[in-house]
């Protein structure tokens, strides 16, 4: 079997990682993948692994299967292929009204990365076959490399966390609110949050999030001056993979109270090393949290609410015509209380056993035996 792999592979991004692994895990269960890539961005961002390079460079002819990881009005069909398959991934409870619904019907299959999504393309009234195929992964231990992050002062603290995307779904505002109404000044604990905003400098993202957490901590009038705060810790610069691996090794629990994620790769590697993620019960973090093992993390409750993003990566989605995922705060911060007061215990064992169900060969197996039957 013979696969062409589209992607948007040279971004730099989450989606450009996941085709990444997902061609990998292929590769090395012995699919013979050829990939090409459609390049967004001017110049083409990140660094590509050797294999996939050579995948790039391969020839393309004589391919049974083509898969197209890419956005979905980037979608083309072709009947020279046994199947085409698109790969998607969203983040709210419905696309039916985008242009995005009828361009994925064109295909004569649809992958998407958890068993939510799924479940809103049917209840869409999509015609053509979904099938999830989970993100997959090649994860390192959290005692792999000795590098670790160095926060000065607050080293010695119980680190909650944060890595990703400044935007509206990501709700940042709840995790600022959530540690300063749970945690008095007084207890050693620290949040540190590793933003960035696409097309944005580092400084006016650090800037951007600073004012954030000024007007939540003004909103919320705990005490009389801002200074008497924790004072969170801002990462705004572009770092390599390995200074991200350092932010996890360096820190204790990840909180991701978001609106709605496709799969949250930094949430999967916190969980991975043993830093229990926190995040919303909604899309990829549903599927990989194990809910009878808490050293895996929490998939907290909530509730939906109409969509108001203001920053959205297009106009079209995250409208008033969807919902998306609300979580509770209450349990956010139990959560939190949970394993601060819980820190002695070495959660690296359940994560590192939930980490390998999405490892490259069983993964690769699941897509290999799916496009051969």
């Amino acid at each position: 079997m013979k696969v062409l792999y589209i992607a948007h592979f040279q971004e730099g991004s989450g989606w450009s990682k996941a085709a990444i692994n997902y061609v990998l895990a292929m590769e090395s269960v012995g699919i013979d993948v050829v990939a090409r890539s459609v390049n967004l961005t001017d110049p083409p961002q990140g660094n590509l692994p050797f294999k996939v390079l050579k995948m790039l460079k391969k020839d393309s002819k004589d391919c049974d299967v083509c898969i197209q990881h890419v956005l979905p009005h980037h979608l083309v069909y072709s009947g020279h292929f046994k199947k085409s398959i698109a790969f998607f991934v969203s983040e709210s409870t419905t696309i039916k009204h985008l242009m995005w619904f009828p361009c994925l019907q064109t295909m004569d299959e649809v992958w998407v990365p958890n068993e939510q999504l799924r479940k809103a393309l049917e209840n869409d009234g999509i015609d053509i076959p979904v099938k999830v195929f989970p993100h997959t992964f090649k994860t390192k231990s959290k005692q792999e490399e000795e590098e670790v992050l160095d926060i000065g002062n607050d080293s010695g603290n119980f680190k909650f966390y944060y890595i990703g995307d400044l935007n509206d779904r990501k709700n940042i505002r709840s995790l600022i609110r959530c540690f300063h109404t749970e945690f008095d000044k007084s207890e050693p604990v620290s949040l540190i949050l590793k933003v960035n905003k696409h097309g944005r400098s580092p400084q006016y993202v650090a800037d951007m999030t600073s004012q954030m957490c000024s007007e939540v901590k003004a909103e919320l009038r705990l005490y009389r001056n801002l200074e008497d705060y924790h004072r969170e810790i801002i990462i705004s610069d572009r770092v390599p993979d390995e200074a991200i691996a350092a932010i996890h090794r360096g820190c204790d629990c990840f909180v991701l109270p978001s609106h709605g994620e496709a799969w949250s790769i930094p949430a999967f590697e916190a969980m991975a090393v043993g830093n229990t993620p926190i995040c919303s019960d909604f899309g990829g973090p549903s599927d990989f949290i194990d809910k009878e093992d808490l050293g895996t993390g929490v998939a907290v409750n909530g509730t939906y609410r109409i969509c108001n993003s203001s920053d959205s990566a297009f106009p079209e989605i995250f409208t008033g015509r969807e919902s998306w995922f609300e979580p509770s705060e209450e349990e956010i911060k139990q959560r939190m209380r949970h394993y601060y007061e819980d820190r002695d215990t070495d959660h690296s064992e359940s994560g590192a056993k939930r980490a390998k169900e999405y490892s490259y060969q069983k993964i690769g197996n699941q897509i290999k035996e799916h496009i051969n039957e």
